[in-house]
C-alpha cells in the first residue's frame, strides 16, 4: 500500500484540482474526434483539449456529448451511493462545459435535463435548496416544452420558500436576502437567460424598493442608501458573467443614471470597442481578479473569474498574435484546473515574446505542477519529460540571470525522483536527488536523501545528510523549527538502529521540544497542525510515553478527521511494534469517517486481522464483517479473498500485475506463512519486498522491521525494548 491513497473522481470534479499530467499540451493545429472517454487520463486529455477549441470549432459539440456523457455517468452512480454532494458536483461540471454565449444557443440536450430532474427530485425531498435550483435551472435551459414548463413552476414555488423561511421574513427591505444569495451563486455557475433575468428582475426590484424607502425617510438608513449605490455595479456584473456587455448596458438604464453608473457604461464601451489593441479588454477583465486570499466558494469570486474567462475570450478571437492575451487566457485555464491548456497558452506568450518575466514565472510553476502529476502516475513518462523541464530552465537563466524563476531546476529534480522513489526505481531518484543537490540545497531533497540511505542501512550519509537538513538557513522560524524537529527525529531513529540508546534519546528530547514550540504556533491549516500533533506523537512513542502519544494520535485525527495521515501513520507505527489494542482505537476511528477510502479501510483490517491472530486475540467484529463483505474491484478484491482463504498465493501472485502488487503479494503471504510455523519462507517473502526498493509502501516499512528484529511481536514491542524509555525517564 502507498503511502497516499490514489485520487479519486471526486477530487477530480472540485475543478480547481483538474489538471493534466500529458506529456505535451493539447493542440488544436489538427484536432481529432474526441476520443471514448472511459477513465479519468482520458477525461482530463479531452477536458484540456476541449478547452482550446474555439467556440465555432466543428469538433466542440463533439467532445461536449463525450465529457458529458462520462459526468453523467458519474452523477448516477453517486445518487445510486446516495451522495448527492457528488452528484451535484457532477452536474455543476456538466454545466461548465457551455461558455456563458452557449447558453443563449445551444440547442436542447434531454439526457441533462433528465439528470438534473433525478438529482432535483432527491435533494428536493431533503429541502436543499441550492443543489436544487442549479438542477432546476439546468431543466429549464435543456429540458424539452413540458420541462421547461415544470422547472419554472418548480422554480417559483423554491423562491417563496426561500423568501416566507428567510431569516428577515417581516423586514421589507431585507426579506429577499437569502434568495439574492442563493440565485447570485446559481448565476455565477451557470448563467442563462433565465436565471440572468430572474436575479436583475429581483436586483431592480430592490433598488426599487431602496430608493422609495430613502426618500421617504422610512427605510433603513445606509442600507437602502448602499443598495441604491450598488446596484448598477450589480446588473453590470451579471452580465458580462453571462458574456452579454450590451445587455449589460441597457441593464444599467433600469436603475437611475449618475456619474458612477455612467463611468461603468463608458467603460463597457471603450473596451467593446477599441480595435487597435487588447489592452482596453484585459485592463477591463484585471479589474475583476479576485483577492489571492478570497474565499473560491463565494459567488463573487467564481463569477469574476466567468468574466475575466468571457473578457478574454473575446480579446483572443480579436487578438490572436497578442503574447498578454494569452497569458490571460492561462490565468483563467489554471484556476480551472487545466493545466495542460493553460501551458498550451503559456507557450504561445513566450513565442510571441519572451521577454516577459511574468510569462516565465508562470510557465514555470504550470510545468513543476504538471511534472509533478506525471510523477506521481508514470514514473518513465516524467524522465522523458524532464529535459523539455531542463531546456525551459536553461533558457531562463540566460533571459533572468539576476531573477530566477521558482520553482527552480532543483525542484523539477526533486518532483521526478520522489516519483521514482514510489516507483521503487531508487537508484534513478538518488541519480536526480544528488544532481538537485549540486545546484542548491533543499529540505525536501535532503530529507529524501536521508530517508533512502537509512533505508538502506546506511546510517553514517543518513546521519550526515539529516545534520545538513537541521543546519540549512530558513526564511521563517515555524518553517525552520518544522525542519529542525524533523531532522533531530531521523537522527533520533538513526542512532536507534545503531544500538546508541543515549545519543537516540538526546536527539528525540530536542526535536520534542522543538515541536512543542512548534504547536504553540499558529498553523495555516487544520491539516498542518495535525501533522504537528502526529509527529508528536511518534516521537513520545519512540521515548517510551504510549499513552501521551496515543493522546496526540486521538486529537490529530479530531482535527483533521477525514485526513490520511492521521490513521495511517500511527496504524502503521503500532501494528509494525505489536500495539493491537492502541491500533484498535485508531482504527475505529477510521472505519467510522465515510469520506475515507474503502481501499485503505481494507489494509487497516488485513494488518489488525492478522495482528489479532499472531496474538491471540479474537479479530474485531468490524474488521472481520469488512473483510468478509469486501467485494470491491480489482487488487483490492484479491487481497481479501487470499485473506479470508479464498485464493492461493500463486495465484495472487499471478493476479499481480505491477511491481507493487507483487510487493504486496509477497508481503502478505509471508505474514501468513511466518505466522503460521514457517519462519524461513516468511522470511524469504519478506527479503523479497525489501528488495523491491518499494520504500514508500507501508509494507516495505513493516517487512525492514520484522527482519531487522528477526521477529513477528506477540506482544507490544517498545520501540528499543524499553532501553530508551528507561533512559529518558532516569535524566
Amino acid at each position: 500500500m502507498r503511502s497516499s491513497p490514489a485520487l479519486l473522481l471526486t477530487a477530480l470534479l472540485a475543478l480547481p484540482t483538474v489538471g493534466c499530467a500529458h506529456r505535451k499540451a493539447p493542440s488544436v493545429e489538427a484536432p481529432l474526434a474526441p476520443p471514448v472517454v472511459t477513465d479519468l487520463d482520458a477525461f482530463e486529455d479531452a477536458l484540456n483539449h476541449y478547452a482550446l477549441l474555439p467556440l465555432d470549432h466543428p469538433s466542440r459539440a463533439a467532445y461536449r456529448s463525450v465529457l458529458t456523457d462520462f459526468l453523467l455517468t458519474h452523477l448516477d452512480g453517486a445518487l445510486a451511493r446516495d451522495d448527492e454532494d457528488e452528484a451535484e458536483a457532477s452536474l455543476r461540471f456538466a454545466l461548465s462545459l457551455y461558455a456563458a454565449s452557449e447558453l443563449r444557443s445551444a440547442p436542447a440536450a434531454p439526457a441533462l435535463a433528465e439528470a438534473a430532474h433525478r438529482l432535483y427530485v432527491r435533494t428536493a425531498r431533503h429541502g436543499a435548496e441550492m443543489p436544487s435550483l442549479l438542477a432546476l435551472a439546468a431543466e429549464q435551459r435543456f429540458g424539452d416544452a413540458a420541462t421547461r414548463t415544470r422547472a419554472v413552476s418548480d422554480w417559483e414555488t423554491l423562491e417563496r420558500w426561500l423568501i416566507d423561511n428567510g431569516p428577515f421574513a417581516t423586514e421589507p427591505l431585507l426579506a429577499h436576502e437569502e434568495l439574492e444569495r442563493a440565485l447570485e451563486t446559481v448565476a455565477a455557475a451557470v448563467p442563462t437567460p433565465f436565471v440572468v433575468q430572474r436575479l436583475a428582475d429581483l436586483y431592480v426590484a430592490r433598488y426599487d424598493a431602496a430608493v422609495r424607502a430613502h426618500s421617504s425617510g422610512g427605510g433603513l438608513g445606509n442600507t437602502s442608501l448602499r443598495r441604491v449605490e450598488i446596484t448598477g455595479y450589480l446588473l453590470m456584473r451579471l452580465y458580462l458573467r453571462a458574456d452579454d456587455p450590451e445587455g449589460a448596458i441597457t441593464a444599467m438604464k433600469r436603475v437611475r443614471s449618475d456619474d458612477a453608473i455612467d463611468q461603468l457604461e463608458q467603460i463597457l464601451q471603450d473596451a467593446l470597442k477599441s480595435r487597435r489593441s487588447a489592452r482596453p479588454l484585459l485592463s477591463l477583465a484585471e479589474q475583476f481578479i479576485p483577492e489571492a486570499d478570497a474565499d473560491p466558494s463565494l459567488p463573487y469570486v467564481s463569477q469574476s473569474w466567468g468574466i475575466i474567462d468571457n473578457l478574454s475570450r473575446r480579446a483572443l478571437e480579436r487578438y490572436p498574435k497578442d503574447p498578454f492575451v494569452h497569458l490571460m487566457r492561462a490565468q483563467v485555464l489554471r484556476e480551472s484546473g487545466l493545466t495542460g491548456a493553460a501551458l498550451h497558452h503559456l507557450r504561445r506568450s513566450v513565442e510571441l515574446k519572451d521577454d516577459v518575466f511574468e510569462t516565465w514565472q508562470a510557465l514555470a510553476e504550470l510545468e513543476q505542477l504538471e511534472l509533478s502529476q506525471l510523477a506521481r502516475r508514470d514514473a518513465d513518462a516524467a524522465m522523458a519529460r524532464l529535459g523539455e523541464v531542463e531546456a525551459l530552465h536553461q533558457r531562463a537563466m540566460k533571459l533572468w540571470r539576476d531573477r530566477p524563476i521558482r520553482p527552480s531546476l532543483p525542484e523539477a529534480y526533486f518532483t521526478v525522483a520522489e516519483g521514482l522513489y514510489q516507483a521503487g526505481r531508487v537508484d534513478d531518484a538518488q541519480t536526480l536527488l544528488d544532481k538537485s543537490l549540486e545546484i542548491e540545497a533543499e529540505p525536501r531533497t535532503l530529507d529524501l536523501l536521508g530517508t533512502i540511505a537509512f533505508k538502506r542501512s546506511r546510517f553514517g550519509a543518513a546521519q550526515a545528510h539529516y545534520e545538513d537538513l537541521a543546519r540549512l538557513p530558513y526564511d521563517e522560524e515555524s518553517t525552520k523549527l518544522q525542519w529542525e524537529a524533523h531532522a533531530r527525529g531521523q537522527l533520533g531513529e538513526i542512532a536507534l538502529r545503531r544500538g546508541d540508546p543515549e545519543a537516540s534519546t538526546d536527539y528525540f528530547r530536542v526535536a520534542l521540544r522543538q515541536t512543542n514550540e512548534l504547536l504553540m504556533q499558529p498553523a495555516i491549516t487544520a491539516e498542518a497542525q495535525a501533522e504537528r500533533y502526529l509527529e508528536r506523537g511518534r516521537l513520545l512513542f519512540f521515548l517510551g510515553e504510549i499513552q501521551l502519544a496515543l493522546d496526540d494520535f486521538e486529537y490529530a485525527s479530531e482535527l483533521a478527521p477525514d485526513h490520511v495521515k492521521a490513521y495511517a501513520e500511527p496504524m502503521l507505527q503500532l501494528v509494525s511494534h505489536g500495539y493491537y489494542h492502541e491500533a484498535l482505537g485508531i482504527f475505529h476511528r477510521a472505519m467510522a469517517r465515510s469520506e475515507l477510502a474503502d481501499g485503505l479501510k481494507l489494509y487497516f483490517c488485513l494488518w489488525l486481522s492478522e495482528l489479532a491472530h499472531r496474538q491471540g486475540f479474537p479479530v474485531d467484529a468490524e474488521a472481520e464483517g469488512f473483510l468478509g463483505d469486501f467485494a470491491g474491484d480489482g487488487w483490492g478484491r484479491k487481497l481479501a479473498q487470499h485473506a479470508r482463504g479464498e485464493l492461493d498465493y500463486d495465484d495472487l501472485l499471478a493476479a499481480a500485475h505491477t511491481d507493487g502488487e507483487r510487493a504486496e503479494a509477497f508481503f502478505y503471504e509471508g505474514l501468513r506463512r511466518w505466522g503460521s510455523g514457517d519462519p524461513g519462507s516468511g522470511k524469504q517473502l519478506m527479503r523479497k519486498v525489501v528488495d523491491s526498493e518499494l520504500m514508500g509502501f507501508f509494507e516495505y516499512d513493516m517487512a525492514q522491521a520484522y527482519l531487522a528484529w528477526d521477529d513477528l511481536p506477540r506482544k507490544a514491542r517498545p520501540p528499543t525494548m524499553g532501553a530508551v524509555a528507561r533512559h529518558a525517564a532516569s535524566r
